[in-house]
């Protein structure tokens, strides 16, 4: 909630202690090239704002010159539940099948 906007909800979730890690700017941004690569697996468990959600891996991207992976995940219905996240196996972790309720269906 802002004070601006009442009733209005934060556009990226409250981060809390051991939640994935937003990518930084420069990853998604800076100078040099990227690969975009499509996603072996889709499906993982994703942290954040302290609890595990179920997600979707749309893409891959890596920077020149590093060597972090970052993923663009999606875990939700609303168009706001999505975002870059430096792949981390301690806070995005690969799942075998999505979780029930969680899919294209459903989103």
């Amino acid at each position: 909630m802002t004070a601006a906007v009442p009733f209005s909800r934060p556009r990226h979730p409250e981060h809390q202690p051991g939640d994935a890690e937003r990518a930084p700017r420069e990853l998604m941004s800076g100078p040099g090239r990227c690969w975009t690569v499509e996603p072996r697996w889709r499906w993982v468990d994703i942290r954040i704002s302290g609890r595990w959600r179920p997600g979707r891996i749309e893409l891959w991207r890596l920077h020149q010159g590093s060597t972090r992976w970052v993923a663009l995940v999606r875990w939700g219905a609303d168009p706001d539940d999505w975002g870059w996240y430096l792949y981390s196996p301690a806070t995005v972790r690969q799942v075998s099948e999505p979780a029930p309720g969680c899919g294209p269906a459903s989103w």
